[in-house]
């Protein structure tokens, strides 16, 4: 883990320890997360995911173990200095949306700008992000009236109104037909793509594991690098590399064929 700190990731994870009474919940914790990447973590139901991101977010502490954001240590961080980090740098996508029905979709995407004393030209962002998101028709509409694709595109934007380096996800998909759920993760490869955002995503959603850049799994309180996504990439990039091998002892049969029979 030393050597990836001095690598310099947005963030690192190290050697977190959480118990519950006589339950211990994490043991030993580590990965890291790059701008620009999507990080999936499956796991069963209870197996400490939600509680993994509550520890990332600094919401919760662990009994032992750090977590480094731009390699300072947010466990070491005072409440104040904390509740700015989960404001400014980190955005929330939850399952059940967590929009306020009360509130216009316009007025949901907002409001976390209400709680950023640096945050300017708020209105003005709001507005892009619903240009961005294709939220234009909807934008002054109550969640209650909504589908919940909407709900969820509403939420995203909220997520990044602050224009946050992470953007944690608890099972963002989990309450969507296939096809709202497949419009969601089109929506996150966009913004990592286009934004240089970095997701951490709790799932079960197959479609979200297999376009993520790193797949960890949770279990026995002991997270796990799965073959990653990263790999059939980079199988790819080097396909060219391949092909045009091909093309080179192809030209070289020719060239030998024509001086045989000059020959």
């Amino acid at each position: 883990m030393k050597k990836n700190r001095q690598n310099n990731p947005l963030l690192a994870v190290e050697n977190i320890h959480l118990k519950f009474g006589s339950r211990t919940i994490l043991k030993d914790v580590n990965f890291t997360i790059e701008p620009g990447t999507i990080t999936v973590i499956t796991g069963k139901s209870g197996s400490g995911k939600t509680t993994l991101l509550g520890i990332i977010s600094g919401l919760l502490r662990p009994n032992k173990g750090k977590v480094f954001y731009k390699g300072k240590n947010i466990l070491k961080w005072g409440d104040i200095r904390r509740s700015f980090y989960r404001n400014k740098r980190i955005g929330f996508v939850f399952q059940f949306f967590n929009l306020l029905n009360d509130y216009s979709a316009f007025q949901n995407i907002i409001l976390p700008t209400m709680f950023n004393p640096f945050a300017k030209n708020a209105a003005h962002h709001a507005n892009e992000l619903i240009d961005y998101l294709n939220l234009k028709n909807i934008s002054s509409h109550h969640p209650e009236t909504l589908s919940g694709g909407e709900r969820q595109r509403i939420a995203i934007a909220r997520a990044v109104i602050n224009n946050p380096d992470i953007i944690l996800a608890d099972e963002p998909t989990g309450n969507l037909d296939d096809e709202s759920a497949a419009d969601i993760n089109s929506l996150f490869i966009k913004l990592r793509k286009e934004n240089d955002k970095a997701f951490v995503i709790v799932t079960h959603d197959h479609r979200i594991v297999e376009s993520a850049d790193y797949h960890y799994h949770l279990e026995n309180t002991e997270l796990t690098l799965q073959a990653p996504a990263g790999k059939k990439k980079s199988e790819t990039k080097s396909s060219p590399k391949k092909t045009t091998a091909k093309k080179v002892t192809k030209k070289s049969v020719k060239k030998t064929a024509k001086k045989a029979t000059r020959k």
